[in-house]
């Protein structure tokens, strides 16, 4: 079993942001709503829990279906939220819609982002056939 980028290539050992795979299982870097540009200007994102939380599942079902996957195959989540007090459920309205039918298991934890603008982080392991 060796260990590799997402969507490498199998003789291709370099870690790289989409995550790594191990055998069938693969196991994601955790993602963010933010852009880059955000640093240099706030608006650039201008996203609430629920974009953020949209724009990250969003990248893990393109990155799992480059893979012959998709979100049904997600084992465990991990949720990392700046305000889970506050945001927890608008985050959960937007999570039940990428897995509707048999949720994952799931953690979610409050975490203090080094930015304002990240309100969401969401690293996830997932079967790969």
């Amino acid at each position: 079993m060796g260990a590799m980028a997402a969507g490498a290539a199998p003789g291709d050992r370099t870690a790289g942001p989409g995550g790594i795979r191990l055998g069938n299982l693969y196991f994601s870097s955790g993602l963010t709503g933010v852009r880059p540009e955000a640093r240099k200007d706030p608006l650039a994102f201008g996203g609430d829990i629920k974009e953020q939380t949209h724009t990250i599942l969003k990248a893990h079902r393109a990155n799992l279906e480059s893979m012959g996957s998709s979100l049904d195959k997600v084992l465990k989540v991990t949720v990392f939220l700046a305000d889970v007090k506050t945001e927890k459920s608008a985050m959960n309205e937007v999570y039940a819609q990428y897995f509707p039918k048999e949720a994952p298991a799931r953690s979610a934890v409050g975490v203090q982002f080094p930015d304002t603008a990240t309100r969401v982080e969401i690293e996830l392991v997932a079967w790969i056939s």
